[in-house]
C-alpha cells in the first residue's frame, strides 16, 4: 500500500513552497530503480525509513546512499532512486526559485545533485532533522518544518522582483528567449544570472524542462497523439519532443508507458506539481 499525501504550505511560505508531503509505504509496492523526472523543482528530504540511494542517469552504476535529511537539487536529466524494505519520508517542494529566500547560495551549485540539508542549510538543521526522524511522524513534524523555514525567511527586493520574472517566463516558455528579454526589459546576459542563481538553469534549459514536464502531465492525463501534444506545446514536431522525451526520461514515450514508474505518476498527478 501507498500512502502519498500533500499539505499545503503556511502563509509565511505559499510564495515559496508548493506543497509538504508524505509518503508512506514499503519499497514491494515499488520498482527496484524509480524514475524520477526533472521539473525544475527542489526538494527538502525528510528520509524516516531505509536508506534512499539516488543515482545520476549520467553514472548509472554508481549512486549515493542517504539516510537523515538531503536537498534533491534542479535536474536537467533523469535520476532513479532505489529503497529496500520500509520508506518513510516527509518533503518539502519548493516553486521554481524558491528555495534561494532560505539560503545565500547560487542554486547552480545544486544542479544535478544530491546533498545532505546541513550543506545548504547549516548545521542548525540538524536539530530539526534529528526531531522530525527521531519521532513519530505526525501534523507536529509538518509544523516544525514550517516554523524551521519561516525563520530563515530573507524576502529582499530583488529576490521578489528575480521570483516574479521567474514565474512570467514559467508561463511564457513558448516565447523565444529574445522575445522575453524583449517585453521584460532584462538584457539576456542579466536573465542567465537571474536563472542561475535562483533555479540553477540557464533560461532556455528552464524553459524547456518546464514544457516537457507540462507535455508530459498532458499525455498521462488524456489520451493525445504525440503530433497534438507537441504542437500543443510549441514543440516543432513530433521528432523534437521524442528527443526531450529521452534526455529526460531515458526512455522512448512508448516504453515509458509501458514501464509506468510509479513516482514520477505520483508526481505528474499532483495538483501541486
Amino acid at each position: 500500500m501507498i500512502q502519498y499525501q500533500e499539505f499545503p504550505p503556511s502563509a509565511p511560505l505559499l510564495p515559496y513552497v508548493e506543497c509538504l508531503w508524505f509518503l508512506n509505504s514499503h519499497s514491494n509496492f515499488f520498482k527496484k530503480r524509480e524514475l524520477i523526472i526533472p521539473g525544475g523543482r527542489i526538494e527538502m528530504i525528510f528520509n524516516l525509513g531505509s536508506p534512499a540511494v539516488w543515482i545520476d542517469s549520467k553514472d548509472p552504476s554508481g549512486g549515493r546512499s542517504f539516510t537523515g535529511s538531503y536537498i534533491l537539487g534542479p535536474r536537467n536529466r533523469p535520476f532513479f532512486v532505489e529503497q529496500n524494505g520500509f520508506i518513510q519520508m516527509f518533503g518539502v517542494r519548493f516553486r521554481h526559485g524558491g528555495l534561494s529566500p532560505f539560503i545565500p547560495l547560487p542554486m547552480s551549485i545544486l544542479i544535478n545533485e544530491v546533498v545532505p540539508t546541513d550543506q545548504v542549510l547549516g548545521n542548525e538543521i540538524d536539530e530539526l532533522t534529528s526531531r522530525i526522524c527521531e519521532g513519530d511522524p505526525d501534523a507536529s513534524s509538518i509544523n516544525l518544518i514550517q516554523f524551521f523555514l519561516e525563520k530563515r525567511i530573507r524576502n529582499e527586493m530583488d529576490t521578489r522582483q528575480a521570483l516574479r520574472l521567474i514565474s512570467w517566463v514559467k508561463e511564457s516558455e513558448s516565447l523565444p528567449l529574445n522575445a522575453v528579454s524583449e517585453k521584460t526589459g532584462v538584457h539576456y546576459k542579466k536573465l542567465e544570472r537571474i536563472f542561475s542563481q535562483y533555479t540553477g538553469y540557464n533560461p532556455k534549459n528552464f524553459t524547456r524542462v518546464i514544457r516537457f514536464y507540462r507535455a508530459l502531465q498532458q499525455m498521462k492525463a488524456k489520451p493525445f497523439s504525440l503530433t497534438g501534444i507537441g504542437l500543443k506545446f510549441g514543440y516543432y514536431d513530433q521528432p523534437h519532443f521524442i528527443r526531450d522525451f529521452k534526455a529526460f526520461t531515458g526512455t522512448s514515450p512508448s516504453q515509458f508507458s509501458i514501464e509506468n514508474p510509479t513516482i514520477a505518476n505520483l508526481l505528474l498527478q499532483s495538483k501541486h506539481v
